[in-house]
């Protein structure tokens, strides 16, 4: 299926949003759930940015939830501006209806980004692991 162009413009203005110095740190931070998600999907034949992506789209989080939270924020007022019900009422209900689908793209557009600064980033995740890696080789039998 085509990407329209609405769509190709919608991904880069969304792209920018990404807080691209919070990515390492995002990895670092969750550095043992990567080993671990590493160790179990060892077999596959996949490179470490098809797995890096498949972490997130696994573990869904963001890598930087405060922003991610603003601008979920956002996306509830500019929804809510049309409404007139009560505020409390509307939040909840937007919340039902489009958070779910607002996470999830989220996650894609994270995992888009990774592409674009595979060249920087794998390296930098490739060194934090082989560090944790070779801490835990020197403690096994």
């Amino acid at each position: 299926m085509a990407v329209d162009e609405a769509t190709k413009k919608q991904d880069a203005l969304e792209l920018y949003q990404i807080d691209d110095k919070a990515i390492v740190p995002f990895f670092k931070s969750h550095l043992e759930e990567l080993r671990k998600f590493l160790l179990e999907h060892k077999a596959e034949d996949l490179s470490l940015l098809v797995k890096l992506k498949q972490f997130i789209r696994t573990y869904r989080l963001p890598f930087n939830m405060q922003r991610y939270m603003e601008v979920q924020r956002t996306y509830i007022q500019q929804s809510l501006q049309t409404q007139m019900q009560n505020r409390q009422e509307a939040v909840s209900h937007w919340i039902q209806e489009h958070a779910c689908r607002h996470r999830n793209r989220m996650i894609q557009l994270q995992c888009l980004y990774l592409e674009r600064i595979k060249d920087k980033l794998i390296p930098e995740v490739q060194a934090m692991l082989d560090r944790r890696l070779g801490r835990d080789d020197s403690k096994s039998p």
